[in-house]
C-alpha cells in the first residue's frame, strides 16, 4: 500500500518545493497545485498532490505519529 505523507511547505522555487516532514526536509515537485510557504500538503512519490488546511495537516501528522508509536 502507498501512502501520501503530510508535510509543511518551507520554501518554493518555481515548480520545486522544500517540505518539512517532522524535521526532515525533502524536495518535492509542486507543479500540480498552487502552494506557498506555510501550506500543509500531501506528498506522494515526490509530488505534492493536495493542499490542506492547517487543522487537517496537524491532525494527519498527529495520526501518523500515533500509528508510528504502535
Amino acid at each position: 500500500m502507498c501512502v501520501a505523507m503530510p508535510g509543511k511547505v518551507v520554501s518554493v522555487n518555481g515548480t520545486k518545493a522544500e517540505v518539512d516532514f517532522s524535521g526532515n526536509l525533502v524536495h518535492a515537485e509542486a507543479g500540480l497545485v498552487k502552494i506557498k510557504p506555510g501550506d500543509y500538503v500531501l506528498v506522494h512519490a515526490g509530488c505534492i498532490l493536495q493542499v490542506m488546511s492547517e487543522e487537517e495537516g496537524k491532525n494527519l501528522q498527529d495520526l501518523f505519529e500515533e500509528l508510528e508509536s504502535l
